[in-house]
């Protein structure tokens, strides 16, 4: 009986906070230095190798200011960096869509994509970052002898199918 009004009073605490600590109660002044805030304890973090703790950040900054496109690429980085590909991607691929203009955003994405093997993806990621004047060729071209190479894997796998059911036969 303790433990459940406790935990009541625990989850009605938390929930007075949250929504007195909500972006919407929250003055400009006041979200700036929250953001401001969150933005710097994400770097220390980052800068003393304490992933987990960068992410958090991170997330909490994206809480409080969803379409900053900076914030998106620096947490793929921490995601890329802690090896997970896929988050980093989806990442990249926001803030590429909120700051269309920049190919680093690019870049990041084609990068996640590789190290995905998502070669398709890359290859896209990397023309784009090269038609925005990128001077990203190299990576393009690796990607796309990694596309070139997979197809050929696709078709070998096709082959040797085909050989088999023939033998099979």
């Amino acid at each position: 009986m303790f433990s459940n009004k406790l935990f009541n009073l625990v989850i009605i605490s938390m929930t007075y906070f949250f929504f007195s600590q909500s972006s919407l109660a929250i003055e400009p002044e006041a979200l700036a230095k929250k953001v401001l805030c969150h933005t710097c304890l994400a770097k220390i973090y980052v800068a003393q190798g304490k992933m987990p703790e960068a992410i958090t950040e991170y997330q909490e900054l994206l809480k409080l200011s969803p379409n900053d496109a900076s914030a998106h690429f620096d947490l793929g980085n921490v995601y890329a960096r802690s090896n997970k590909p896929d988050l980093a991607a989806a990442q990249f691929k926001l803030a590429a869509k909120l700051k269309p203009t920049i190919p680093e955003y690019q870049v990041g994405l084609g990068n996640a994509l590789l190290y995905s093997k998502n070669f398709d993806g890359a290859v896209e990621a990397y023309t784009k970052a090269c038609s925005l004047g990128g001077k990203y060729q190299a990576q393009l071209q690796t990607a796309q002898q990694y596309q070139a190479q997979q197809k050929l894997l696709e078709k070998y796998k096709a082959r040797v199918q085909i050989k088999k059911e023939e033998s099979d036969e």
